[in-house]
């Protein structure tokens, strides 16, 4: 094949993120229009095909290769659709989305689906960044302290970032917890500009 596969978009920009959860919308409507297993069931086939592009360099290459016309990317998705054994909602979406050029998109889709699957079920999402992984009691432990603090049930989604330093930033209902020795070091920094 010739030319080069296009690199993941990271971060997503806001217009792929538009993008995404539009598509997320679109396919939890209709996951939810079969019933059943169906909305959990897509969301799961989601985050397995956004963690298949992220870890197999083949695949993604394979899929996002930029010499592939729009009807061989589909059928290249719906070739993934049928090796994965995925439902025929899932597999349809893949072929959209690689037929409009979106499927650097998937994992974006995959995070805004869980969202709005989460949100139906009156569940809250919120993410914890750290420095360094969080153990399981750790994370277990805020999305307890969240859940009563907001009175709702929350699901934590965890993310590293060594910028953090250490401690946790917590993003719940458009708010912002930031415990992390960057965000003291910062609050420091200010109070010391403020009282020279």
């Amino acid at each position: 094949m010739r030319g080069r596969p296009r690199s993941e978009r990271s971060p997503v920009s806001n217009r792929d993120a538009t993008a995404a959860r539009r598509y997320a919308r679109a396919a939890l409507e209709l996951a939810r229009g079969l019933g059943g297993a169906a909305p959990a069931t897509t969301g799961e086939e989601l985050r397995a095909v956004a963690a298949l592009l992220s870890t197999e360099p083949t695949v993604r290459e394979l899929l996002l290769h930029r010499g592939l016309s729009a009807e061989e990317r589909r059928r290249q998705a719906g070739a993934l659709a049928t090796a994965a054994k995925l439902q025929p909602l899932t597999g349809r979406l893949l072929e959209l989305m690689a037929a409009q050029d979106h499927l650097a998109l998937v994992p974006a889709l995959a995070a805004a689906y869980e969202e709005e699957w989460n949100e139906a079920q009156g569940i809250l999402t919120a993410e914890a960044v750290s420095a360094a992984p969080l153990e399981a009691p750790q994370a277990s432990a805020i999305e307890r302290a969240l859940a009563g603090a907001l009175g709702t049930k929350v699901a934590l989604k965890t993310r590293v970032d060594p910028a953090a330093l250490g401690g946790v930033l917590v993003s719940a209902a458009g708010r912002t917890y930031d415990g992390t020795v960057r965000g003291r070091l910062l609050a420091l920094r200010r109070r010391l500009v403020a009282s020279s």
